[in-house]
């Protein structure tokens, strides 16, 4: 029998106050790909977690053979960063990518995305902290009631059972923001004055002036980190 597949949809903060972007994260039916977007530029900018291992963080055909304006395709191969994950792991857990949405990027927003009552808002965190989402993959559960990541005082967001017998987890936790990601965030906001080839929402009738920024990292055991990030200081307009 097919696995009917799933979405989760979820962002940090408030709908009517300060917020991060919406994300989706979404598997089809009958297969066991997962794929995470930001929701306002899902056709331009994904990261697939395949069910082979395979891992991509790209520029969407669509969006690449259309060379958008929003996309400075300077290479010839989409895809912005490649990695691999470990498969059927057993009680192992294989971790490969993590969100972060620090409390310093939470702004104001007004479209109409914030309205949607399917989101799952995660309540935001204090100053100099952040909310980390991990994504978790297992082929064993767990006992009713527990998940990955709850020993370290982790939430559970979603469980999701994959067609492969695979279930993804989506578990998030609260932490001090590392003070060298404010340096990173602000070089990123100054390079996006002239965009870079990288991927951002655009607000409404101000075609390819960056929105949101993703800062993507590596960190320990080839662990991809993509930092939600406001392309604005939070005093600005």
């Amino acid at each position: 029998m097919k696995n009917p597949g799933f979405i989760s949809r979820f962002g940090v903060g408030h709908p009517d106050r300060l917020q991060s972007g919406t994300w989706r994260v979404w598997a089809d039916p009958g297969k066991s790909d997962v794929y995470i977007a930001i929701r306002t530029i899902a056709g331009t900018f994904k990261v697939s977690l395949h069910e082979s291992g395979a891992c991509n963080a790209s520029i969407t055909k669509q969006a690449f053979d259309n060379d958008l304006d929003s996309v400075e395709a300077t290479v010839d191969n989409r895809h912005i960063d490649q990695w691999h994950r470990r498969t059927h792991t057993g009680s192992l857990l294989s971790i490969p990518l993590r969100i972060a949405f620090p409390e310093s990027e939470l702004r104001s927003r007004s479209d109409q995305l914030t309205l949607d009552t399917k989101i799952q808002w995660l309540p935001p965190p204090l100053g100099d902290h952040s909310i980390d989402v991990i994504c978790t993959f297992t082929s064993e559960d767990y006992s009713e009631g527990n998940f990955p990541w709850r020993s370290n005082g982790g939430k559970l967001l979603r469980r999701a059972p994959l067609n492969n017998g695979e279930i993804l987890w989506l578990t998030w936790l609260v932490y001090p923001t590392p003070p060298r990601l404010a340096d990173k965030i602000e070089g990123q906001r100054e390079r996006s004055k002239t965009p870079p080839p990288v991927v951002f929402e655009t607000k409404p009738g101000s075609r390819g002036q960056a929105d949101r920024l993703l800062i993507g990292e590596t960190g320990p055991g080839s662990v991809r980190i993509l930092t939600d990030a406001s392309a604005f200081p939070r005093e600005a307009p």
